[in-house]
């Protein structure tokens, strides 16, 4: 049926070069290969004319665009998605220069797409965009086969000096195809929270390698494709269990010690990072695209929920932090409260001086949490913004008991009474309790508030005595928690004890819309000094 719509043409359709040598190339497309479902030359595709034209495409507005004559899509159930455009074909102009000069502009409009080819009937030339957005000619090749390595390497090795700033759209539309790609295509990881940790893998094996890159900028990265997806695959596995050797604290709770992603994803997320510099993106560029791995870590049923960007940014800055500030998040999730801490500092005067601000995040930030996704990301976050990953751990806050046993880590790093501020959206729900013989073990009051005997309690209100704890005498909390535990009848006991042990310095209502989809308690954002 395709087929014959494809030999009879009506309207645009219609004209020498649709009969000459597009029918044909379809045919020949479908001959190697190709699923027919994957072309799209009805409708015609169309490329963005401008920078702009593509902002309005991404956010679903129309624009301006020049038609193909021909789309690939790297699959059938994404065909006519942007992100999935894999190859331009275009059969109009009449020369050769001049076909090659339309793919080249047509490739720089399109991010995704990896490859062009034009054919005038007797003569073709394919042109491929190579890793650092250069081009790569050749002629008369024939059509592209499905097997084809569309990923090419640079003309040459590239160093740190010629990497890129991208902006923050650019940078959350690549980590959001790299996401896409490792949980739609990847054939090895199959699992949601594996997948994400084999990405988060990827993301601290370039961080490494620029941060190695920026001490010597005019030698070759080890972070970018080799000539074949094979060898890429096998050199990036190879660097990666070095980094896993040298920095062997952060993979410590890994259940996927590895890095099990099939060739194909390797060389896909390698040719998308690699001409990136993401040490030196600004800060609001990092936020925005890290949203993306934010979102897609979410674990409702644990309690874990996103924290919208307004309300961490808004939350910070009323905890007023400042450089002499010693800064904990004990449930810190993937860094949104202690990334916009840092983030705040750096606008102060302390920012003028880089290193100062690097300083104070290497000493004065600190997180927990108990999935190792998590502070994986956390720590890849404060990576890139300066080094104030020192000691983002994995592990349990609450449960100190345990802490020799599982993470022996941590009471060097987390000491009781040494921080001036504790920021923190703690898990909470009905469901989520501590044991009453964990609260008894480590010394827990709020488990027996109200009663003689210690009793199963609710996560959030245990995190409210931890920060108490972990704060030395006058400094802050800024917590969000349900609304119930400060005005429910139920909850009376709980006033009483907090009024004991802290001065409440304000609270924020949050609108129920901004946790719309995650959580369906009414929350607010509490202040308290510690008495």
């Amino acid at each position: 049926m395709v087929a014959a719509e494809a030999r009879q043409p009506r309207g645009a359709l219609a004209g020498p070069e649709h009969l000459r040598v597009r029918v044909p190339t379809i045919d020949a497309l479908v001959a190697a290969g190709w699923d027919r479902s994957q072309l799209q030359w009805q409708p015609e595709w169309r490329v963005p004319q401008s920078p702009h034209d593509a902002a309005k495409r991404e956010a679903g507005r129309s624009f301006a665009g020049w038609p193909v004559d021909l789309a690939i899509f790297d699959d059938v159930s994404t065909t006519g998605q942007w992100e999935h455009l894999l190859v331009i074909c275009e059969f109009k102009a009449p020369t050769l220069t001049e076909g090659a000069s339309q793919l080249e502009i047509y490739l720089a409009r399109e991010p995704r797409a990896r490859a062009g080819y034009w054919s005038n009937g007797t003569e073709s030339l394919t042109v491929h965009k190579r890793a650092d957005g250069t081009f790569q000619h050749h002629r008369n090749g024939g059509i592209p086969q499905p097997g084809d390595n569309f990923e090419r390497p640079s003309e040459k090795p590239l160093t740190f000096g010629d990497l890129v700033i991208p902006e923050a759209g650019k940078l959350k539309a690549v980590f959001k195809r790299l996401l896409d790609a490792v949980v739609a295509r990847d054939s090895k990881s199959t699992r949601s929270d594996g997948q994400l940790n084999q990405l988060c893998n990827l993301l601290l094996l370039k961080l490494d390698s620029d941060t190695q890159g920026s001490f010597e900028p005019r030698e070759p990265l080890a972070f970018q494709l080799a000539a074949s997806e094979e060898a890429t695959a096998r050199r990036i596995r190879s660097q990666f269990d070095q980094l896993r050797a040298t920095y062997g604290d952060v993979f410590a709770n890994d259940n996927e010690p590895g890095l099990y992603l099939d060739d194909h994803t390797i060389q896909a997320a390698v040719y998308e990072l690699s001409n990136l510099n993401l040490l030196e993106v600004g800060t609001e560029a990092v936020s925005s695209a890290f949203q993306v791995f934010r979102r897609a870590n979410l674990k409702a049923g644990e309690g874990q929920y996103f924290t919208p960007q307004r309300v961490i940014m808004s939350a910070v800055r009323l905890m007023d932090i400042r450089p002499g500030d010693k800064i904990i998040d004990p449930a810190c999730g993937t860094g949104g409260f202690l990334v916009e801490a840092f983030k705040q500092i750096s606008e102060m005067g302390i920012g003028a001086n880089p290193g100062a601000a690097r300083t104070w995040a290497h000493r004065n930030v600190f997180g927990v949490d108990k999935d190792s996704i998590n502070v994986k990301l956390t720590r890849a976050m404060m990576v890139i913004l300066g080094d104030g990953s020192a000691h983002i751990h994995v592990g349990d806050s609450l449960l100190k008991d345990r802490w020799q046993r599982d993470y022996p880590h941590l009471p060097a790093s987390v000491q009781d009474g040494t921080f001036s501020v504790v920021i923190t959206n703690p898990p909470f729900g009905k469901n989520l309790k501590v044991a009453k013989n964990d609260g008894k073990r480590n010394g827990y009051t709020v488990t027996k508030a109200g009663s003689r005997e210690h009793k199963d309690i609710e996560i959030g209100l245990v995190f409210v005595e931890r920060a108490h704890q972990l704060l030395m005498a006058g400094g802050r909390l800024g917590i969000i928690l349900p609304e119930t535990y400060f005005f429910s009848s139920s909850y009376r006991w709980f006033t009483a004890w907090l009024e004991e042990r802290f001065i409440l310095r304000g609270v924020v209502n949050i609108p129920m819309e901004a946790f719309q989809g995650f959580c369906r308690a009414k929350t607010n954002f509490y202040v308290l000094e510690k008495r």
